[in-house]
């Protein structure tokens, strides 16, 4: 499952930061610990 989340993590990082309309400030470990939380709440 690792794998997957690093993708999953990987993949929506990559559009966020490609996102031209605003500057969006991300930093991935906040991303990937805001995933496993919602992960985690279900």
């Amino acid at each position: 499952m690792n794998s997957k989340l690093d993708y999953l993590v990987d993949s929506i990082f990559n559009k966020f930061k490609n996102y031209k309309n605003k500057e969006i400030f991300l930093e991935k470990e906040n991303l990937k610990n805001f995933i496993l939380l919602l992960f985690k709440e279900n």
